[in-house]
């Protein structure tokens, strides 16, 4: 340990030492005095001149140690004070060079990831010993403090990556275990996700409860929909049988009778939201054919759901078929875009429905002459065609695209979306091939068509007309449909009196018909049109 300069002096002898040394010798200079003044004076005069002589060397002694004890001191005092002033300036300049340069060099090396030891050794250290103590105090501190700053830091980073981890793979791997598998996401995911820190373990277990909560909620919210809208279309179905039996019976009296296809066309539109309702919670469509439906059907089918169908114009000149099992699918995502392009373009503009036979598919091309979208609202679009959603994840309460995005999901359609040459949007379905299949002649007529399997749900609408929403034609019908008495043609189930009237060349050909007591053929389609005559007012 270093040692002041001050410390290795030759301090001079303590003031009463210095006296003493005064006291000897005085006394052995007045002892003689003392001696010789006794011994020279008269006999008598002895013992009084011994008396005052050893009185007064007495006192002289007295006074010269008295008066060397004070300068021993006055010079003690003044040496200790130039030591401790020189100790004072030394310690104040080893102080202004630990807070002007070793501190700071510390700091900076501590920054630059060296230790406070390394630091110290390349500068001069304090020769005070409190200073020095003092230095090496604190570099042994900052080097703890860096020690366990480096750790605090390096679990900081370790939980920040885990974190970050859980966010980039973690979550969205636990919500994809939990859609997938609710019973056994949990046991899947113990052994997919890493382990992490405690705090961090507990928050991702939490998390992933109340997914799992969130899940099964979810799921009895769809199942209590589905069932919800199977029951809906059970109470369709029965009422449009009910709707067809009144048909049948009131068909001689237009007035009735349009009245009747009008409350039928609302059913059928009904039907429409209900079958949506019942997509989007994952349920299964009411209505399933086992052979082709004719795309004629499918496209009239899919105009009768909707509100406005005056405004719809077919150009279809495909003679293909949509396979039974995806007709309604596919019916129904043409209504679902028939209806948008319907209600986001000017009442008095028509919708156009092309329908081109390609290499890759039948094409369907919807078209409005509406604004057209702006670029936000063509990627929500594209997004909810793309990207199945459900009632558990779909945001809005507008259902159309997200029920086309289901069933083309479903279908393998391919659905988009490109500005339209009347200046508003058009909307490209492309049907695969596996699902387009050509048209066979039926012994009795010129498209074969089949009897649906019936379940919970109405049957498919054959047009905007009389008999939307019949369902397509069974093999048991007739050849040649036998008249009612009102002189029109009995169609079969699905079939537009146009077709009924086309399947009767020889009765044609042989002359007019003679109508019955509900007039003309035009007369029912005029009873349907009258009826509809207050919506064209609001329309």
């Amino acid at each position: 340990m270093p040692v002041h300069p001050s410390d290795r002096q030759r301090r001079p002898p303590r003031p009463g030492r210095q006296a003493l040394f005064a006291l000897v010798a005085v006394t052995a200079l007045a002892a003689p005095a003392w001696s010789w003044a006794v011994v020279t004076a008269h006999p008598d005069a002895r013992q009084s001149v011994a008396l005052a002589v050893g009185a007064a060397g007495a006192a002289l002694c007295a006074a010269v140690t008295a008066a060397a004890h004070q300068a021993a001191a006055a010079r003690a005092a003044r040496e200790h004070g130039t030591r401790v002033d020189a100790t004072a300036q030394a310690l104040e300049r080893e102080a202004e060079h630990l807070v002007d340069q070793l501190l700071p060099a510390l700091t900076e090396g501590l920054r630059a990831g060296r230790t406070a030891r390394e630091v110290l050794a390349e500068h001069p250290q304090p020769r005070h010993v409190a200073l020095h103590r003092l230095t090496h105090a604190v570099t042994a501190e900052l080097d703890t403090a860096r020690v366990r700053a480096a750790d605090a830091l390096a679990r900081c980073t370790a939980l920040e990556e885990q974190i970050a981890d859980l966010d980039r793979v973690g979550l969205p791997l636990m919500v994809a275990r939990v859609r997938e598998d609710r019973v056994g996401a949990a046991e899947t995911l113990r052994e997919e996700l890493p382990p992490v820190h405690g705090a961090l373990a507990r928050l991702r277990a939490h998390t992933l409860e109340e997914l799992l909560a969130a899940a099964r909620r979810s799921a009895s919210a769809m199942e209590t929909a589905a069932a919800s809208g199977a029951r809906i279309q059970a109470h369709l179905t029965s009422l449009l049988a009910r709707l067809r039996e009144l048909q049948d019976r009131y068909g001689d009296n237009p007035g009735v009778f349009g009245d009747l296809l009008d409350v039928d066309h609302g059913v059928s539109r009904t039907g429409r939201l209900a079958d949506g309702l019942v997509v989007l919670a994952g349920g299964r469509s009411g209505r399933r054919w086992t052979r082709p439906i004719v795309m004629e059907s499918v496209l009239r089918g899919a105009m009768g759901r909707i509100n406005a169908y005056r405004r719809v114009r077919l150009h279809n000149t495909s003679t293909a078929s949509i396979a039974g099992h995806a007709a309604e699918g596919v019916m129904q995502a043409l209504a679902e875009l028939m209806d948008n392009a319907a209600n986001f373009s000017a009442h008095g503009t028509e919708v156009h429905v092309y329908v081109q036979e390609e290499d890759t598919g039948l094409s369907v091309t919807v078209e409005d002459s509406g604004l057209g979208m702006r670029v936000r609202e063509r990627r929500l679009a594209e997004s909810l065609v793309t990207e199945p959603r459900d009632l558990s994840t779909l945001r809005g309460t507008r259902t159309g695209l997200a029920v086309v995005g289901r069933l083309a999901h479903k279908h393998a359609l391919g659905v988009s979306f490109r500005p339209s040459a009347r200046g508003g949007v058009g909307v490209v379905v492309l049907v695969p091939p596996h699902l387009v299949t050509e048209s066979q002649p039926a012994p009795g007529g010129p498209r074969a068509g089949h009897r649906p399997r019936r379940s919970a749900g109405p049957a498919p609408a054959a047009g905007p007309g009389p008999g939307a929403g019949t369902a397509a034609p069974g093999p048991d019908s007739p050849a040649a449909p036998a008249r009612a008495a009102s002189g029109l043609p009995r169609r079969r189930r699905g079939q537009t009196l146009a077709a009924a009237l086309r399947e009767e060349p020889d009765q044609l050909s042989a002359g007019p018909v003679t109508p019955g007591p509900g007039g003309d053929p035009g007369t029912r389609f005029a009873s349907f049109r009258n009826a509809r005559q207050p919506q064209r007012a609001e329309e």
